[in-house]
């Protein structure tokens, strides 16, 4: 699935929808784990919101930047683990300097 920055808005609202299925049947505090075709729309979700919000931390749909994140971290963490811990050992490293 590839990333156009100039798609539609009706493009970004079926890419909301993906978010909305992600963790819509869950009640409970924990984070959903995504599945693999969630995860790509996810990723196209993030490059069209962060085209979206830009640098505006106040931007309305700021929030749902940093849920995709999390929800892309969860997948990381689930399906690839060695990646994962190497990308904490870089933010600690980084966070260290």
């Amino acid at each position: 699935m590839k990333h156009d920055p100039h798609s539609n808005p009706q493009s970004l609202a079926a890419a909301l929808e993906v978010l909305i299925h992600a963790v819509g049947t869950y009640k409970d505090v924990n984070i959903p784990t995504v599945t693999e075709d969630d995860y790509e729309h996810l990723v196209v979700l993030l490059g069209e919101l962060t085209d979206v919000v830009r640098d505006d931390e106040n931007h309305i749909l700021a929030p749902l930047i940093k849920f995709a994140i999390l929800l892309i971290e969860k997948y990381d963490h689930t399906q690839m683990p060695e990646l994962a811990a190497h990308i904490e050992n870089c933010r600690a490293q980084q966070q260290g300097e």
